[in-house]
């Protein structure tokens, strides 16, 4: 028989027996996901962690991502060999590219929102056994940190904040900083005081209007780590926020990317699903069943099958913190959550 009779014989559906479209997973791959993340779509083997993957629209060398892998690699669950090789070559990047007063960003601007999460990267490679870049960068960036706190900038050069966007102002969002400094407290031994924290969540101030769905769930993310670090007198109460993210929830399980009250609009990103999964999580994994199960179903519907996930379900970016954000949630569904451990 010829090659080519016989190629078109063994792809014929025999009558009655046609084919089925797959279906849809109601979980994204967990093992895949891990695959992409160290694979050299998002890792260079300078240790450079790019934002997405696109060969039409290329990544940019993104540090908070880098800060968020490391503590990715080094989750409590132990390091492998294949990881620990990761960790050791992003911490050394991340390690360059700190400024000498110890902030990190990128376009010549140093963020501080960034600069606490790579500050949680570093803590967390050194208690997983870490000794790339020392404790030098580590005692750095917390000082950058806690300066920038203090003086209520969010960037720097202060002109940056000119341009008006949300990751340049000192918002809401920033209350999530305070978890790198309970973990270099952790390590260190210095206390947080009561003080600091309080002044932080003075300054950061309210939620602009639209909300930006995605620094929204940091600040949710925020409020958690002050109450579980101890601080309850200044946790202020998310459930509503947890209802509010349920009730925006699209029919198809994602978040869109605005909220204007109840509504939502834009374009579903699975980077805020993966935020709100973990929080319903954390706080009542039995009253926010559905939400989570049809989330999840969604981040599935956005992972490709080389494991990352789409920024949103059109898009050709596939994103790195996306995905650490959908792995971790995916981790705290099969386990118990811990706010410790939270990217």
């Amino acid at each position: 028989m010829p090659a080519d009779t016989a190629s078109q014989k063994s792809t014929q559906t025999p009558a009655g027996l046609e084919r089925r479209p797959e279906p849809a997973r109601a979980i994204p791959d967990v093992d895949a996901m891990r695959r992409w993340l160290v694979s050299d779509a998002i890792l260079a083997a300078d240790g450079q962690v790019l934002s997405w993957s696109n060969g039409r629209h290329p990544g940019y060398a993104y540090p908070e991502a880098g800060g968020l892998l490391l503590s990715t690699l080094c989750a409590e669950r132990g390091i492998d060999d294949l990881s620990a090789s990761a960790a050791d070559r992003i911490a050394g990047w991340l390690c360059t590219t700190m400024a000498r007063d110890g902030g990190v960003g990128r376009g010549g601007v140093a963020y501080l929102f960034d600069s606490a999460v790579v500050l949680a990267g570093l803590l967390r490679y050194r208690a997983c056994g870490g000794r790339v870049g020392g404790d030098d960068p580590i005692h750095r960036l917390r000082n950058f940190v806690r300066g920038r706190i203090a003086a209520g900038e969010a960037v720097l050069p202060r002109s940056a904040a000119a341009d008006g966007r949300w990751s340049t102002q000192f918002g809401a969002h920033l209350v999530k900083c305070l978890h790198s400094l309970k973990l270099y407290s952790r390590e260190f031994g210095e206390e947080v005081e009561a003080e600091f924290v309080e002044t932080l969540i003075n300054r950061s101030g309210m939620q602009p209007s639209p909300v930006y769905v995605h620094p929204f769930c940091y600040e949710q993310e925020g409020h958690l780590v002050v109450a579980y670090g101890g601080l309850s007198h200044l946790f202020e109460p998310i459930d509503g926020a947890l209802n509010l993210l349920a009730v925006l929830q699209q029919a198809d399980g994602g978040l869109l990317a605005f909220a204007n009250g109840m509504d939502g609009f834009g374009e579903p990103r699975s980077d805020a699903t993966a935020q709100a999964v973990r929080l319903w999580l954390v706080r009542d994994r039995r009253r926010y069943a559905d939400a989570i199960s049809r989330a999840l179903a969604f981040l599935a519907g956005c992972q490709t099958p080389e494991g990352g996930l789409r920024y949103s379900p059109g898009s050709d970016d596939i994103c790195s913190w996306a995905t650490m954000f959908a792995l971790q949630s995916m981790d705290w569904f099969h386990s118990e959550p811990r706010v410790d451990d939270l990217l």
